[in-house]
């Protein structure tokens, strides 16, 4: 599993970086050789079920904030009765008085709009639009995270599809020495064991086949689900991924500079933090008295001068009013909620200490494993070009005369085993190449397709 920090790209960050990015490093990246894992790194980035996640989500934020500046505009309310109001009046001890029926319209409309808050509904606002930018961030976090792990499984395929065919190969030829062996059996050359043993062999070979399979198409189904696209639309897995061109120059000169824009795990930190700070600040205003102003107008069927001796009118009311609404004791729970808020706020700011070192940390490390991966890849084709002469030599020899046709079967056994090989260091070192450029903001895989 490739550790990876998080880093906030965008085409103005990526045009400005790139400039300082070795050409050579940039060319080397594996979709330039590969159009199939371009084509699958622009689609699924633009239309992965991972990215849509986050969308939906970044909307959630931006309506969030949204919400949280309602309390800071003018409320207005309005309520309407239409009907008939039927009075029927007794007066004790003497005539009733005739029933009253009033076809009235009761209505109540008014606007009211808080003054002052001990600045704690602007203050809620911009937490709003901290969590909506760290949200925003995160859709870009998610795209860079799913670049890399597009590029590590599509590598993975290639290597569990590789360990299939040599499976297959393995159990071709136990097929044809048991063959051999039932015949030299027949023939009286050779115990009744012999063809037993290479008959548990190959029911080993074939258990281990069908276990290979599995596995493989278990992870062009987690790859498939990681895409968005259907399993049928994958391409096929490569047999040997593209060589890398000659790099040492550039690899030996990278420096483990710790530079590149900051990482999104920072810059949402240190918004979580301010967040967390005028959360304290809010909650320090809850046993304070908050002012406002009330506009309202009505019209109700009440006793005329609130007399109770008088007969019901139609009164329209007009009121303007300041308003103070205070809290004098809620039970300790404001104290209780500045306390939770402000160890939440030193929590983020340990937390954000700590991001600071890990992503230089880990910026420095990226440098040392693509070196090391670099290394391992330099031993791996130095091998595989050896085994590639061994068998244009030895098939040279076989036709020579010089040697039999079996050696030239075990050194192109030897040569399949070298390119598996070969394909995990590639994989290895292509992998810690696009980490690097992604832990540092200069990912071109992120904007495939933008002009």
């Amino acid at each position: 599993m490739v550790q990876c920090g998080a880093v906030l790209v965008g085409p103005a960050m990526l045009s400005a970086q790139s400039v300082a990015a070795p050409e050579e490093l940039l060319k080397a990246l594996p979709e330039r050789s590969l159009p199939e894992l371009e084509t699958i790194l622009k689609t699924s980035l633009e239309n992965g079920p991972s990215i849509l996640i986050r969308r939906w989500e970044a909307e959630q934020s931006r309506e969030n904030a949204r919400a949280a500046r309602a309390p800071m505009l003018p409320s207005v309310y309005a309520s309407v009765n239409g009907g008939v109001i039927l009075e029927q009046r007794a007066t004790e001890g003497t005539q009733d008085e005739p029933d009253r029926v009033v076809a009235a319209a009761l209505y109540n409309f008014g606007i009211s709009q808080p003054l002052f808050h001990w600045g704690a509904l602007s203050k809620g606002y911009e937490v709003g639009k901290l969590y909506r930018a760290i949200s925003a961030r995160n859709v870009e976090e998610t795209r860079r995270l799913l670049a890399i792990d597009l590029r590590r499984r599509y590598f993975d395929l290639v290597l569990a599809h590789g360990s299939v065919r040599l499976e297959q190969k393995n159990i071709a030829e136990l097929e044809a020495e048991l063959e051999l062996a039932k015949k030299r059996v027949a023939d009286g050359f050779a115990a009744s064991t012999e063809s037993g043993t290479v008959e548990s062999k190959l029911i080993v070979a074939r258990i281990s086949l069908q276990r290979l399979t599995n596995d493989y198409d278990l992870l062009r189904r987690n790859f498939a689900r990681l895409t968005g696209l259907p399993i049928a639309r994958l391409p096929e897995s490569v047999a040997e991924l593209p060589a890398v061109p000659e790099l040492d120059k550039v690899i030996k000169a990278l420096s483990g500079d710790t530079g590149g824009v900051p990482s999104v795990r920072l810059l949402n930190s240190q918004d979580t933090v301010k967040a967390e700070r005028l959360n304290y600040e809010i909650n320090r205003t809850r046993l304070k008295p908050k002012f406002g102003l009330s506009f309202s107008v009505g019209q109700d069927n009440r006793n005329a001068d609130n007399d109770q001796l008088k007969q019901k009118v139609l009164i329209t009311s007009w009121n303007a009013f300041a308003t103070m609404n205070w809290t004098l004791f809620d039970g300790f729970s404001a104290n209780a909620a500045q306390r939770a808020s402000l160890a939440r706020l030193r929590a983020e700011e340990t937390n954000r200490s700590q991001i600071e070192q890990q992503d230089s940390d880990e910026r420095r490390a990226d440098v040392a494993k693509l070196q090391y991966a670099w290394r391992l890849l330099q031993e791996a084709e130095k091998n595989l070009s050896g085994a590639r002469g061994a068998v244009t030599a030895l098939e040279k020899d076989v036709a020579a005369g010089w040697a039999p046709r079996s050696t030239v079967d075990d050194a192109k056994r030897s040569l399949d085993l070298t390119i598996q090989s070969t394909n995990a260091s590639r994989a290895e070192f292509y992998t810690a190449l696009a980490t690097y450029f992604s832990n540092r903001g200069i990912d071109p895989a992120l904007h495939l397709g933008v002009e």
